[in-house]
Order: C-alpha cells, then sequence, then structure tokens
C-alpha cells in the first residue's frame, strides 16, 4: 500500500474525493492535510445522524455571551435541553447526537477550535481529486500509521450508517492529527485533568473547567489539544463519533482495543 491518505464519499449527492501523496511527508504536513478533510467529514456525519440541525443552529445563534464559558455557564440548563429535544422529537435516543452538534457549534462560534484546523499546521502537499461511486472510504498509510474505514454504497443502507462510518473516520483523523502535531501530549493531558479535576458533566462544570482557555504563550495547537483533552476528561461530545449514536442504534459498535491501543 503506497504511502498517501484517501477520503471519498458518494452518498445522496454528497459527492467529495481528496487524495495526498505522503512519500516524502512530514508529520506536520500529514496534520496538515488531515485537517484539511475534517470539518467535510465531521459536518456530513451530524448531516446524516437524523438529527434536527436548525433548532440546535438557531437556539446556538440566539445566545448573547462574551465567551463560550460564560455562555454556558449563565445559559440556563433547562433552555439548552428544551433546544435539544426539539432537535430529536423524532427520535429522543439521538439526544447525545443533538448534544454534541451543540457544543461543536457553540466553541466554533467562538473561535475555540473543536478538532484541530488547518492554519495551526505547515503543510506544503498537493491534493488531487478522486471520483468515488457509491461509497464511504478512507485509506491512509504513514510509517506505521495505518487506516482502513470503508462501506458500499447498497440499496438499502440508511443515513445513520453512513454517519456511522463518517464518524469513525472523525475519530481517526482527530486522533492522528494530534499525534502528528509534534506536542508534548503527556504534558498536556496532566495539565487538562488538572482543569477538569472534581468536575461533573453539566453545562455550567464544562463552563467552568474551559474559563481559562485558551491559555495566553501557548500555540494554537496546545490550546485546541487542551480543549479536546479537557472535554475528553469530562466524557463530553464535541464532534461526530460513533458514540452519539449507539443508544438510538445499538448495532453502532466501537470496537474494544486488546491490549495496546490499535493504531487507526
Amino acid at each position: 500500500m503506497p504511502e498517501e491518505l484517501i477520503f471519498e464519499m458518494d452518498y445522496k449527492g454528497e459527492k467529495h474525493g481528496v487524495k495526498f501523496n505522503l512519500e516524502s511527508a512530514s508529520e506536520q504536513d500529514v496534520a496538515h492535510a488531515i485537517s484539511h478533510i475534517l470539518p467535510f467529514v465531521n459536518e456530513q456525519a451530524f448531516h446524516f445522524s437524523g438529527i434536527n440541525k436548525k433548532p440546535v443552529e438557531e437556539f446556538v445563534h440566539s445566545i448573547s455571551a462574551p465567551t463560550a464559558s460564560d455562555a454556558l455557564k449563565n445559559t440556563p440548563s433547562s433552555s439548552i435541553r428544551a433546544a435539544l429535544d426539539e432537535a430529536v422529537k423524532e427520535n429522543p435516543l439521538l439526544f447525545p447526537a443533538a448534544q454534541s452538534y451543540f457544543y461543536f457549534l457553540l466553541l466554533r462560534k467562538y473561535s475555540l477550535p473543536p478538532f484541530p484546523m488547518q492554519e495551526m499546521f505547515q503543510g506544503n502537499l498537493h491534493s488531487e481529486k478522486t471520483h468515488p461511486v457509491a461509497k464511504v472510504a478512507l485509506l491512509a498509510k504513514f510509517k506505521s500509521w495505518i487506516a482502513i474505514k470503508k462501506m458500499g454504497i447498497v440499496p438499502g443502507v440508511q443515513d445513520y450508517e453512513v454517519s456511522a462510518t463518517l464518524c469513525a473516520i472523525n475519530e481517526t483523523l482527530v486522533k492522528k492529527a494530534f499525534d502528528f502535531s509534534q506536542l508534548d501530549l503527556t504534558a498536556l493531558d496532566t495539565h487538562a485533568k488538572k482543569l477538569a479535576a472534581g468536575k461533573r458533566k453539566s453545562f455550567q462544570n464544562v463552563g467552568e473547567a474551559i474559563s481559562t482557555l485558551p491559555e495566553k504563550g501557548r500555540k494554537p495547537t496546545e490550546n485546541a489539544y487542551l480543549l479536546f483533552a479537557v472535554l475528553r476528561e469530562l466524557n463530553v461530545s464535541h464532534y461526530s463519533q460513533r458514540e452519539m449514536l449507539m443508544k438510538a442504534h445499538p448495532d453502532v459498535k466501537i470496537p474494544k482495543p486488546r491490549g495496546r491501543v490499535a493504531k487507526g
């Protein structure tokens, strides 16, 4: 398998294909290429998740606060939950997906990066357009990293199945972008644990935990990872992940690692 990164999607009018040659790439190049793909994958995973995005979008747009932290601390939880309930009237078990979408939109509104962004990395790779037909796929190989995630679009396929595949791709890409970011992730994880210490999952507590972010004197990538790690400590999903679909669709599975975490 050549060293390359390919993402392809052709489903219900959404046709997107991009390929990066990674043969002479640096880790920063790869992180830059991954972050080029992330926004589209994340958006489409939410789009096909089964939630009604409009109530969440309108609610987040209506919030008036100077920071994301203030928005979470000062907006009544009942108001947030009412908007999320409206988004999942057709299937209340999708509440976790609506909540993830809420956090994603809120962070983006206040310019807190929900995942690694392209402008954070130096990258000189040129992309090549591909022309996928009836599939969703990620194919990647770079040094020891190999990722193969794909599904064919066959008659009877459900939107949530496509969303689940996109979520799986998204989870992999977010992780690997940070892995290739050349940060001291261990030190940042330790700091994130301190920021989240003693806080239980609630909108107000999340607001309190992120109140010092972004921290002055840190690189954008460091602050992006700190946000990611703090929310992970609080068990808060703020981008599309398979877990947000599992209550509504128990057939969506997250493989449990055996021993060390598998690559990709």
